[in-house]
């Protein structure tokens, strides 16, 4: 269970110690979106020292972007845009990172559990470290900077030109199309645009990167996150001129559109012992989602 979040800057927000058990070294996160049920959560973590930890397996499975400095993972050095996932339960190599790292963690199906070991955990979990596929699954490692922009695979005969970069995509059964997670960079070009309304059976979560992106919600300026739950309504987005709109995505199924046109919002009532009119007042809408402060207050007559 994890909250609507939407829209919160990430700067709004405290530090705490970084959850990075069996490490040496100093580091601190921000935490973007918490599932108090099960320990997953999508966070920001800065590294103020060197910090290593040796190999072994996390408790949940957990994705690293790296958004500045140095991550060495085994023999791989990743910089700025590199990425890699490790399933519950798989051993992986040693980890370095070098003082003044910034990267987004995320963990699913598990908390910040990590053992340090040779070996896989005992009794490997089926379905790949909690993942949808049959398969145990294995150590992805991705130098974003490497990839190419593809043509957006969801968007199916339209191509609205929305591009994107596929780091993770774990298969679904057979029969489970929507059941696998997806993990992707994606960047509206310069004054990019979508006048419709979607919402989609998986939840969609974005670190914006780069750029800004405008839609109902409010802005997407770097630094800015959401978390939406499945069959949430949401839309009408613009880019931003100069260099367009660029973010982190992650989804826990494939990102399938449900297009609404022709969409009005109705709420009716009366007021008891207030004045609607008043400038103190704003529409009674059930739902709003959690929001912070540097994203401002909600423009209800303009969206």
């Amino acid at each position: 269970m994890r909250p609507h979040v939407e829209l919160i800057q990430e700067a709004d927000l405290v530090w705490h110690p970084a959850e990075l058990t069996r490490g040496d070294g100093k580091a601190r996160q921000r935490n973007l979106s918490y599932d108090e049920e099960n320990g997953g959560a999508s966070t920001r973590v800065v590294f103020d020292s060197a910090w290593s930890r040796p190999a072994g397996y996390h408790h949940g499975d957990v994705e690293w972007y790296v958004m500045a400095g140095q991550v060495r993972i085994g023999d791989r050095l990743l910089g700025k845009g590199g990425y890699f996932r490790a399933p519950a339960g798989l051993c992986i190599p040693a980890i370095q990172v070098a003082a003044g790292t910034d990267v987004l963690i995320f963990r699913e199906f598990g908390d910040w559990g990590f053992s340090a070991s040779a070996k896989n955990r005992s009794r490997f979990v089926a379905r790949g470290g909690n993942t949808a596929s049959e398969e145990q699954g294995a150590l992805t490692i991705v130098d974003t900077n490497r990839m190419e922009w593809m043509p957006n695979a969801y968007e199916g005969d339209t191509q609205r030109f929305l591009k994107l970069k596929l780091l993770y995509h774990d298969p679904a059964p057979p029969g489970q199309n929507n059941k696998g997670f997806v993990t992707m960079l994606a960047w509206a070009p310069p004054g990019w645009s979508d006048n419709r309304m979607v919402h989609h059976p998986v939840f969609e979560e974005a670190y914006s990167l780069d750029g800004h992106l405008v839609y109902n919600f409010g802005t997407l300026d770097a630094g800015t996150y959401f978390f939406r739950p499945a069959r949430v309504k949401h839309g009408h987005f613009i880019a931003g001129e100069e260099r367009g709109w660029t973010g982190f995505f992650r989804l826990d199924g494939s990102l399938i559109n449900w297009i609404t046109v022709n969409e009005r919002i109705v709420v009716e009532g009366d007021a008891i012992n207030y004045d609607p009119k008043s400038k103190y007042e704003a529409p009674v809408i059930a739902g709003l989602p959690v929001r912070s402060r540097s994203t401002g207050e909600w423009d209800l007559d303009g969206q």
